[in-house]
């Protein structure tokens, strides 16, 4: 009777784990605009180039015609391609494709440029800066003027609040990203000692169909999130022989049944955090319990500590503290 009683206790166990994983996890995504009431923005007849400078000018109250930014990774850009073109990112408007600026301009009938310059733009592609657009507008009527965050945020919205006659709101808005700041730090944990695992999943629309991929250790994640709480990137469980990350992930093969994830195993994480599609994620993890009940033992899955959490890859800069106070308290738990 009592070998039975185990048996049963450990079907409901599994059955229930895999129930968290397909619903639980779903219904409770957190958006990192929650609360926020900012009014609708003015659009103006000017290109802009990096994700931190349109992000200033939206809080700001503004949003250019068109602009270059890192539409499939900032997860805000999705709300602003309503009002605003996405020509594509600035890896494709500088390096792949260098007439699409210049030919947006003559679409548009616009000669105002305005442009991010910060070091690195970005940690997946370090090669790409948006000022190289004024060596592909030489030449032309275009009109090009910076905004420099290498002296820090703060300077930055001010810069971009002159550039777009807005100084009156620069003051409040710094005021305001600086209490949220300080309110989200000091919430922080500090030294967890946890091991994560960050999962980004994709679906597309068209197909149903899904992949994942592992955030390697040394990017944006670890550098606003992991470090500060003294956790760890279990990534490299996933690191394939080659030995090298793609655009900061590495990627899950995938088998007949399935992703296959058994590195995850290996890694045993106490924290998994599901980025991009929750669902691409969660459905693989569903499917790869239901043939491997051995990642019911694994403490993420066991204590029912995954989470679905705002992808930051630094473009949201304003947004910081909203979505840090979000990493803190599922990091925390």
């Amino acid at each position: 009777m009592k070998a039975r009683h185990n048996t049963k206790s450990g079907i409901i166990k599994q059955t229930w784990l895999t129930a968290f994983i397909l619903l639980f996890f779903m219904g409770l995504s957190l958006d990192a605009g929650a609360g926020m009431r900012t009014p609708p923005p003015e659009r103006i007849e000017v290109i802009m180039v990096g994700d931190r400078l349109v992000d200033i000018a939206y809080h700001l109250g503004v949003l250019p015609r068109a602009m270059s930014v890192r539409g499939s990774q900032w997860e805000m850009a999705k709300k602003l391609k309503v009002s605003s073109q996405i020509l594509g990112c600035p890896m494709y408007t500088t390096v792949k494709k260098k007439e699409t600026i210049p030919n947006a301009l003559k679409k548009f009938g616009i000669k105002r440029v305005m442009v991010e310059k910060s070091t690195p733009f970005c940690l997946y592609k370090p090669q790409v800066k948006p000022e190289n657009i004024a060596e592909i507008l030489a030449g032309t009527d275009a009109v090009i003027e910076y905004v420099d965050f290498s002296a820090g945020l703060d300077a930055a919205v001010r810069q971009t609040a002159k550039l777009l006659d807005r100084e009156a709101q620069a003051e409040a808005l710094i005021e305001k990203y600086h209490a949220s700041l300080t309110k989200a730090q000091k919430k922080l944990p500090k030294n967890l000692g946890k091991k994560v695992l960050v999962i980004n999943g994709t679906y597309q629309k068209d197909t149903g169909k899904t992949a994942i991929r592992v955030e390697a250790p040394g990017f944006y994640s670890d550098r606003f999130f992991l470090k500060p709480t003294g956790c760890v990137n279990a990534g490299d469980a996933f690191k394939p022989a080659g030995g090298k990350a793609e655009k900061g992930y590495y990627p899950v093969r995938k088998k007949k049944n399935g992703m296959d994830l058994s590195p995850l195993i290996k890694a045993n994480p106490d924290i998994i955090i599901l980025t991009g599609s929750s669902y691409a994620a969660a459905s693989s993890l569903h499917n790869y319990l239901k043939n491997n009940p051995e990642l019911a033992k694994v403490p993420a899955i066991k204590n029912m500590a995954v989470y679905d959490l705002p992808l930051y890859v630094d473009s949201s800069v304003l947004e910081l503290p909203q979505i840090l106070l979000q990493w803190g308290m599922a990091l925390g738990n």
